[in-house]
């Protein structure tokens, strides 16, 4: 799993690195202009000096000239001495320009002798001039004066460094406050706290997030309290006529037995479609009205039920939906009591055996129970209906909603015409032990 950079950290990192790069980067350019000052004062060294010594005519004092400035001056490039020669090698050195070679005995260590050479034209007359400096005729002044300016830079840059950090620091620590404030509201937001105002999160930018983010959740919060409330009251409304259609079923079945009182063969196909239709809408009613509650209460009414008792009832209540198929039912159960709330074992493992029964047109079905633990296996010859490649229907997305919200594990898997639903409906006094265990 790829890891996730904090926001927070990802700012803080750049910032400092962009801050780093500047600090480094007027470091080396500090260096740079002090080292390019001392090479303009040689430089300008080099000139008076061979200015002095255009000026000067006598001989002997040219020599004297030439000590006093530690200076060679010749009028040919060869009569340099061997260092310089050997330090530039054959140059074609342009008038007025300083020319520098280091000599280091390692690329890290600092240089040994430092070697300029220049040549300086005045009308027809060329002289090349040359000086080279060593670290053994520094003198203690200049010594000195190198390490301070080095300690003085070094102390700029840590210090551009050390107040770089603190602004990031002072700068991220402001600012993620009222982020933090902003991500923490919005985690305390439900429909109680949605109607109030938002708090003041001190930058417009923010402020105008949590209205948004206030507004939006506002709007889904009124969507989802609609769908509830109609999913509520229609599931509420229809239980009355679906309980009249269901009750007038029962009183035409009891009718029809009495001499005189037989149905047509038209009339009783009709007669079992209406109730099959009110059975079906009966048991979705109930599943929706389930749904529809905020919570499962957490006492909930328990019954002692014999499961395999129950599933051969609920199949033999389904048993119309594989008329005038080909299928082959295989049900095997065993003798299992288990205290539980009845009316949601009967939604659930209704809801699945139904499915089962209803989409499969062709091969097997098979309904196992093991202690509280029920599978159902649909296998399909012939699948003709692309929808049903798909799962069982709605039956199964509710019984899946259900099955979570009653802490009951619950699988189904579909793989190459198969389907295979597990749900184990776990009594609640286990569901406690497994939690605290």
């Amino acid at each position: 799993m790829k890891r996730r950079t904090s926001l927070r950290w990802f700012v803080t990192t750049i910032v400092l690195t962009v801050g780093l790069v500047l600090v480094i980067g007027y470091s080396k350019l500090a260096g740079y202009y002090l080292i390019s000052g001392m090479d303009n004062i040689i430089a300008s060294q080099m000139e008076q000096t061979a200015l002095k010594y255009f000026q000067t005519g006598n001989e002997g004092d040219r020599e004297i000239l030439r000590r006093l400035s530690d200076t060679n001056i010749t009028g040919h490039w060869q009569e340099q001495p061997a260092a310089i020669l050997e330090a530039f090698g054959i140059e074609a050195l342009q008038p007025g320009r300083l020319y520098k070679a280091l000599k280091k005995s390692g690329w890290s260590s600092p240089p040994e002798t430092v070697s300029f050479v220049m040549l300086f034209q005045q009308g027809e007359n060329r002289l090349f001039v040359s000086r080279q400096l060593s670290r053994a005729m520094l003198t203690e002044l200049v010594r000195r004066n190198v390490r301070e300016s080095r300690s003085t830079l070094m102390m700029i840059s840590l210090g551009s460094a050390l107040a770089i950090g603190l602004v990031v620091w002072l700068t991220l620590g402001r600012v993620s406050k009222p982020v933090r404030a902003l991500s923490q509201w919005t985690r305390t937001l439900d429909a109680e706290t949605l109607d109030q105002s938002p708090p003041d999160f001190h930058y417009p930018e923010l402020n105008d997030m949590a209205s948004l983010i206030r507004t939006s959740l506002s709007s889904v919060q009124q969507v989802l309290k609609r769908e509830h409330d109609f999913l509520r009251h229609a599931s509420h409304e229809l239980r009355t006529p679906i309980g009249v259609v269901r009750n007038n079923v029962e009183l035409i079945d009891k009718l029809r037995s009495l001499p005189g009182e037989a149905l047509s063969p038209a009339e009783q196909n009709a007669f079992e479609r209406i109730k099959r239709a009110g059975a079906t809408m009966q048991h979705l009613t109930e599943t929706l009205l389930w749904l529809s509650r905020d919570g499962i209460p957490d006492s909930l009414p328990l019954t002692e039920l014999d499961l395999d008792k129950l599933l051969a009832e609920l199949v033999e209540e389904n048993a119309y939906l594989l008329q005038g198929k080909n299928i082959n039912l295989r049900v095997e159960t065993a003798p299992c009591l288990r205290t539980l709330p009845e009316q949601p074992v009967r939604i659930v493992l209704g809801n699945l055996i139904r499915n089962a029964f209803q989409h499969t047109w062709e091969g097997e079905i098979a309904i196992l129970q093991t202690d509280d633990e029920i599978t159902i296996i649909n296998s399909q010859t012939d699948t003709t209906d692309p929808a049903d490649n798909h799962g069982f229907g709605m039956g199964l997305r509710l019984t899946r909603e259900l099955t979570g919200k009653l802490g009951w594990p619950y699988v189904d898997e579909w793989r190459d015409g198969l389907r295979r639903a597990v749900v184990s409906v776990i009594p609640p006094q286990q569901q406690v032990i497994d939690r605290t265990s």
